[in-house]
């Protein structure tokens, strides 16, 4: 039988009640860990954007939720951040990104108008589409998270223009 590759799952805590236009209810009881992203190390390791990868882990937990915080190998009260320097792990390891209270008030919401369907963008090819394209390959080459040619790739932005620079 074939051994799965080598995983890091990284788990967050989420409030299980959420009141719209009331304070968050800090109470321990009222938050929950769950999974939000998993890493297969392999690809990690292979794709060589950084050379301290628990901390690009991190970072990347930090932008998906929304709030700084630190990543332990532990759900306890009292955790300890992991060695950021260390290589990843060869198998598979369950980390939990430990957030104060002050950073989960800045949880919800980061954008309330980001999924606001009514705002399009457009679809249709242009000079400066083309050349944001063109940029980005240049740039990077290859996919950034596939590694694959720059030709089956699409390079897009993380927030739409029409957003502004708010956001």
């Amino acid at each position: 039988m074939a051994e799965l590759a080598a995983t890091i799952s990284v788990h967050a805590q989420f409030p299980i009640n959420v009141v719209p236009n009331t304070e968050l209810d800090l109470d321990p009881t009222n938050w929950e860990w769950k999974q939000s992203l998993a890493f297969p190390v392999d690809r990690l390791n292979s794709l060589g954007f950084s050379l301290k990868l628990y901390k690009w882990i991190r970072y990347a937990t930090g932008i998906v939720i929304g709030a700084r915080g630190e990543l332990c190998t532990c759900n306890s009260s009292n955790p300890v951040p992991i060695d950021y320097d260390s290589g990843l792990s060869a198998v598979s390891i369950d980390l939990y990104y430990h957030t104060t209270d002050q950073e989960k008030c800045h949880m919800f919401p980061i954008d309330p108008e980001l999924a606001d369907t009514r705002t399009v963008t457009s679809s249709q090819t242009s000079t400066r589409r083309d050349d944001f394209w063109e940029d980005v390959e240049v740039r990077d080459g290859s996919g950034v998270v596939t590694g694959d040619y720059a030709m089956m790739c699409d390079a897009v932005h993380l927030f739409p223009h029409s957003k502004g620079d708010t956001v």
